[in-house]
């Protein structure tokens, strides 16, 4: 269950122009340690802010001052400018760019907020890296979302929050079970429509999440 470390243990961060708490980027930053960073569009306004030094920036750059591209431009940082009419988000490119460096870990920050089309549309980006066996992550302060093609298991002392939901992000997920949560599974049928998976809560150190069929969105949210 869950992703091999054994020969990459690559982690990128890229940081998009949606809502960013920007002490718990901070906090993330100090903590992580991350190899790659790559800021997309007004994410750049956050990294810099915080002396965040990202190692690649792209966007179309609609709203971010020119002498903020200015002072990375002549730290010779690389920086892909794209139109603003184009048929990718600045955070799909962005997360295009870092799934080419074959990583371990994705930690998309700025990737929520009031625009819920954009934010779908990144929950929607997830599924690009787990195709490629890659675990990918949306963060902010209250939420992680991640998706899952196989069983695995959540620990509690890693948990981002008291609460998790389990959403079917494909149609069905089939023979779905849940042990060391509150509210336990066995065996049943999760489809498209059902509020079923919401708000669970692990009772013991790590709750195992087990299903034969579908893909899985998970939510470790707190209040």
């Amino acid at each position: 269950m869950g992703y091999s470390t054994e020969t990459n243990n690559k982690r990128i961060l890229i940081i998009s122009g949606g809502y960013i708490d920007e002490d718990f980027l901070k906090s993330l930053l100090d903590k992580e340690k991350y190899s790659l960073i790559i800021a997309a569009d007004r994410g750049l306004l956050s990294a810099d802010r915080l002396n965040a030094r990202p190692d690649y920036i792209v966007g179309d750059f609609d709203s971010v001052p020119k002498e903020i591209l200015s002072k990375y431009k002549a730290e010779e940082i690389p920086i892909e400018t794209f139109p603003r009419m184009k048929d990718k988000t600045d955070t799909h490119i962005a997360f295009d760019m870092a799934l080419t460096h074959n990583p371990w870990s994705i930690d998309l920050v700025g990737a929520t907020g009031s625009r819920l089309d954009h934010t779908i549309s990144n929950i929607d980006l997830l599924m690009l890296a787990e195709n490629q066996g890659i675990c990918a992550s949306i963060l902010d302060s209250n939420n992680k979302i991640y998706l899952k093609k196989n069983s695995f298991i959540i620990n509690k002392e890693n948990q981002h929050g008291d609460f998790i939901s389990l959403l079917p992000f494909s149609f069905q997920v089939k023979g779905l079970k849940l042990t060391g949560f509150k509210y336990p599974l066995n065996g049943i049928t999760l489809t498209a429509g059902s509020s079923l998976g919401i708000s669970n809560e692990l009772i013991l150190d790590e709750g195992r999440v087990e299903f034969e069929e579908g893909i899985l969105a998970v939510y470790e949210t707190k209040d």
